[in-house]
């Protein structure tokens, strides 16, 4: 499936796809009070990368990051996340979100 590169409404029909430590690091909680929780996590990182995707149609790569609750208290981290379009020869694309590795402060 190509993808029309003045057409973000395409985006929408790939499939997207978390590698583990970004589901680890932005979705996913260990003991979540609901499970609306890890869904409303889930629905961020979409829509953000969606959002990105809409700002930057012509991109087949891109980072950008969300803010995550911490499990307790009401502190937040910026977790940085890389976008990539993804075309396997002889499948259908997708769009693959990797976490970026920690940058220290200088």
């Amino acid at each position: 499936m190509s993808i029309p590169s003045a057409s973000t409404e395409a985006y929408l029909t790939l499939p997207v796809v978390l590698d583990n430590a970004a589901w680890l690091r932005a979705v996913y909680l260990e003991n979540p009070a609901r499970v609306a929780e890890m869904s409303q996590r889930l629905a961020t990182v979409v829509q953000t990368a969606w959002q990105e995707l809409k700002q930057q149609p012509q991109a087949t790569a891109l980072s950008f990051g969300v803010y995550t609750k911490r499990h307790t208290g009401r502190d937040r981290d910026w977790v940085a996340l890389m976008l990539q379009i993804v075309t396997p020869k002889d499948e259908p694309s997708y769009i693959q979100i990797q976490l970026l590795p920690a940058t220290d402060p200088a």
